[in-house]
């Protein structure tokens, strides 16, 4: 059985909102207690925690294991550095250094002005009556139209909610934490997912995200669909075999993501099982700037035109089999 994302325990500070502890809830109750050392830790900004083996029993486990799960479950502990945690081990305790990538007084300046940023968010596109999957997609649509996905010369920031917010550029990992901060916001359930994705040939690591909306869970890669450019849906509310398809990840770990009505492509009636179906989904919107349709039959690039495309131009996902047309 995998695993479920659950809400966890909620803040005893001023550090940006928190909301499912999903990485936590996998934990055993050793690692879960040394979990709550380390994130109490690095909010009040100490700068290091002895964990002692006689109280905590935390010598034999992984800390550096558990402290990556509090920065996955924690978007806003963005001011730690956690390259290369100093960790000091003895038979009667385990020292843990951390190191800060701000001073405490320029975090919570960060924070305040990330918690502006996500508040004007909420205030402009979220509306009281708005349904659980209408506010996933208004976060997939903040998010794709305000930052870029940054691809070189990467710093600290890239990887966090501060080059997604602030910087407005960032890798994979600083738009999937944007994504969970918001989630947390909304009192959406996500996780981030760490694991393998292939572009262009090339197998990189890669991080997206797993929602559940109204008890559906899915994958949703904001980087890969910021990357082919704003409007494409391609992996929004994925299932496991479809996001299979170029990302690999660790199945036993995360929650089950089943076929679901919540995909893009199926909430807008795009998906195709024949050409016929094809066509007819063309010509209802032939009269539009641009539009995606996902096909379920086996094509070429070179066989898309036969499917009568208005004039224009196609980009074709030959891994989720997408077709995105564009009026030139």
């Amino acid at each position: 059985m995998r695993a479920d994302i659950c809400f966890g325990e909620g803040s005893k500070g001023d550090m940006l909102r928190v909301g499912s502890r999903f990485y936590f809830s996998r934990l055993t109750d050793s690692e879960k207690n040394l979990y709550r050392l380390i994130a109490d830790s690095i909010e009040r900004y100490e700068p290091a925690l002895s964990i002692h083996a006689d109280t905590n029993k935390c010598v034999a486990l992984d800390i550096q294991k558990v402290l990556s799960r509090v920065l996955l479950d924690n978007p806003g502990l963005f001011y730690l550095n956690s390259n290369n945690p100093v960790i000091k081990q003895t038979p009667n305790y385990t020292q843990l250094y951390f190191q800060y990538d701000y001073t405490q007084a320029e975090a919570n300046r960060l924070s305040a002005t990330i918690k502006e940023i996500i508040e004007e968010f909420i205030c402009s596109c979220i509306e009281p009556k708005m349904s659980s999957l209408a506010k996933q997609l208004a976060v997939y649509k903040y998010l794709q139209n305000n930052i870029d996905l940054q691809t070189s010369n990467t710093e600290s920031d890239s990887y966090s909610v501060v080059g997604a917010f602030i910087r407005r550029t960032c890798v994979c990992e600083g738009f999937a934490k944007a994504y969970k901060l918001l989630c947390d916001y909304l009192r959406l359930a996500s996780i981030v997912v760490s694991g393998e994705a292939m572009l262009e040939g090339k197998i990189t690591a890669h991080a997206w995200n797993i929602t559940r909306i109204k008890g559906v869970t899915a994958h949703a890669d904001i980087t890969w669909d910021t990357l082919f450019g704003s409007g494409s849906y391609d992996y929004f509310n994925l299932c496991d075999a479809d996001i299979a398809a170029d990302h690999s990840f660790d199945a036993a770990l995360y929650p089950v993501c089943a076929p679901n009505k919540i995909n893009y492509f199926y909430i807008n009636r795009l998906i195709a099982s024949t050409p016929d179906q094809a066509e007819k989904i063309i010509a209802a919107n032939n009269s539009k700037e641009f539009f995606s349709i996902k096909l379920l039959f086996p094509i070429t690039k070179a066989q898309l035109g036969g499917l009568g495309f208005p004039p224009g131009k196609l980009r074709f996902n030959e891994t989720q089999n997408v077709v995105m047309y564009t009026r030139v």
